[in-house]
């Protein structure tokens, strides 16, 4: 009993800091501070379990005893007795909610069809970049996944999608993560196996470019992306990094590419409006031009005539943004699936303020329908199934 209780404390432990974690990286505070944050707390949740070990297994080899808290207990035994009660209830509860998150049916009704299919990448184009780094070595890991490029179709019935605009389809990516490690050549092919899609539109939901010296590969990379009626994107925290966001908007725009972050835009598609919204927040707050969504400015219209609307975000976080504004579709990133994703229980990782409740795949909370991607690439080149993905959308009229 006593290594059951034992095993189930440490479990509590780290789930508890996990959510932590996952909650800290999803504020939008500067970098230094999220980072600082993350690593103290990871020092402090590791190194935890030892110096609980060391000091007090002595004086509690049986757990059990711990929560009957005598009176003659000192403040500090009594805050670690209450942290381990802690644990274990933490433990339980979070177990059951990944197994149910895990296993129900999370597809939508207004899912028609989903399917998936490995990318036809050229075998050449996934060498290393030149640098020498330490994430290298994480890319030639056994079953990971992080060159493995999927294409995923998804059909989703839209209860206000237009007549005209039946058959829309949308290529959404996300999270491409210039950074170096992972090479240039292998984002012209994730161009070239989004553009042999032939979407009628394309969006891009942030953290294209990490470091500076990588916002040059743009015009070579995604700035071959190519749709019918246009490709839109928004940054992400990560662009932060580049620490020139000027320049990472500028060349994206040169290349094509219509930026959304903080604006919207009216386009037609067979003869009817979409109206096109992005956030950045809440890292990029910038005074944004779609606050008056509900009435003027060619976003309000009769049942016939209302624009059909379209949000983007670099996280899910922002499903209530989109929402208020009454979008019919939100596009977001940011969580890369879990990245790492662990049996039975699935992915465990995520930076949203929701942990991992909208950790990728298609969502549905009128009268919005989100689509949160596993997104391309990541800071970190390591993933377990969970491999990355460009996503075909295909919207119906109901």
């Amino acid at each position: 009993m006593t290594l059951f209780l034992t095993l189930l404390a440490l479990l509590g432990h780290a789930f508890f800091w996990i959510g932590v974690g996952n909650r800290i990286h999803a504020c939008g505070w500067r970098r230094w501070i999220v980072t600082g944050s993350a690593n103290a707390l990871a020092a402090v949740a590791a190194a935890a379990p030892p110096t609980v070990a060391y000091w007090y297994w002595g004086n509690y080899a049986r757990l059990a005893e711990i929560v009957k808290f005598p009176a003659d207990r000192s403040l500090g035994e009594t805050l670690f007795a209450a942290y381990i009660v802690l644990c274990w209830i933490v433990a339980p509860l979070t177990l059951a909610r990944l197994v149910v998150m895990r296993y129900r049916l999370r597809t939508p009704s207004v899912v028609r069809y989903h399917g998936r299919r490995r990318a036809a990448i050229d075998p050449h184009a996934v060498e290393f970049g030149v640098e020498e780094t330490a994430h290298h070595f994480l890319t030639r890991l056994p079953r990971n996944e992080m060159l493995r490029l999927d294409v995923v179709d998804w059909t989703l019935d839209v209860p206000r999608l237009p007549r005209p605009l039946d058959g829309l389809s949308i290529a959404h990516l996300s999270d491409t993560h210039f950074t170096g490690p992972v090479g240039k050549a292998y984002f012209r092919e994730v161009a070239r196996v989004a553009n042999a899609l032939t979407p009628d539109l394309m969006f891009l939901t942030g953290d294209l470019v990490d470091e500076a010296a990588c916002i040059d590969w743009i015009p070579d990379t995604l700035g071959q992306l190519r749709a019918k009626h246009g490709v839109f994107f928004i940054l992400g925290n990560h662009d932060l990094r580049t620490g020139d966001v000027p320049k990472l908007r500028r060349l994206l725009t040169q290349c094509g590419l219509v930026d959304l972050g903080g604006r919207r835009r009216r386009i037609d598609v067979a003869g009817c409006p979409i109206l096109l919204a992005g956030t950045e927040r809440p890292w990029i707050v910038e005074p944004e031009d779609h606050s008056d969504a509900g009435g003027t400015g060619g976003w309000s219209g009769t049942a016939e005539t209302r624009p059909f609307r379209i949000m983007l975000s670099h996280t899910p976080d922002q499903l209530a943004w989109a929402k208020s504004l009454d979008a019919d579709l939100f596009l977001a990133g940011h969580t890369h699936g879990g990245q790492i994703r662990i049996p039975p229980l699935g992915a465990i990782f995520s930076p949203s303020l929701q942990g991992v409740k909208y950790i990728a795949g298609v969502f549905h909370s009128p009268p919005t329908i989100m689509h949160v991607t596993r997104g391309i690439s990541s800071d970190i080149p390591l993933r377990w199934l969970c491999p990355p993905e460009v996503v075909k959308l295909t919207l119906r009229s109901i």
